[in-house]
């Protein structure tokens, strides 16, 4: 059962980024059709016409989003405002302004938001950069210049200075993870590492 799980998100996961480049191909066979016969009058608003010749240019995709589960059970969805699909890496697009959220198993959760990254189909993986920040309901917030996030198992890394707020105060660290607690099975643990700083700040 857990087999045929996996197999179907993947499907599902898959369908999300061909079935729109498929449509981004019909819309480029209807645009190129509608320019022959029209004369170029194909009666789009001129901003409307700029746009659609862009995302064929460019071979971008408007609002692409991801869903998918891990292999450990953690609910993956992950949207951006426009994705370019990078024509030297198959399988790989970059994105800007991307939201994503984990759903762990354990209950938890976390969003993630980043002005750039670049999104791996093959090799699973989310690079994501540019004033990145993490809110979990565990009460983190999380800042970081980059990010990496898997698709197929759960786990988040940032492998450079991460300036943080939580219950204990303030923490600041040289990296970062996020991912499954080697010592409880379906437990999470949010680990800073490499010379942490914590600033206690008692609560009244």
């Amino acid at each position: 059962m857990q087999a045929h799980d996996n197999a179907y998100s993947r499907f599902i996961a898959a369908a999300k980024i061909v079935l729109p480049l498929a449509a981004l191909g019909l819309l480029s066979t209807l645009f190129m059709i509608s320019r022959d016969h029209g004369g170029g009058d194909d009666g789009l608003p001129p901003r409307t016409r700029v746009e659609i010749e862009g995302l064929l240019r460019e071979q971008r995709l408007g609002a692409p989003n991801y869903a998918g589960v891990t292999r450990d059970g953690t609910a993956v969805s992950m949207r951006a405002d426009t994705a370019r699909t990078d024509p030297d890496t198959p399988g790989r697009s970059e994105a800007s302004n991307i939201q994503a959220r984990l759903d762990l198993p354990d209950g938890s959760s976390a969003e993630i938001k980043a002005r750039t990254g670049a999104i791996d189909t093959d090799d699973q993986v989310a690079v994501l950069e540019g004033d990145t920040r993490i809110s979990t309901s565990t009460g983190y917030r999380i800042e970081t210049d980059r990010l990496r996030s898997a698709f197929a198992d759960t786990r988040v890394e940032a492998d450079g200075p991460v300036d943080a707020e939580g219950p204990p105060g303030r923490i600041e660290a040289g990296s970062m993870t996020l991912g499954p607690d080697p010592k409880h099975e379906g437990r999470y643990l949010l680990v800073f590492k490499d010379g942490v700083r914590l600033v206690y700040e008692p609560r009244n």
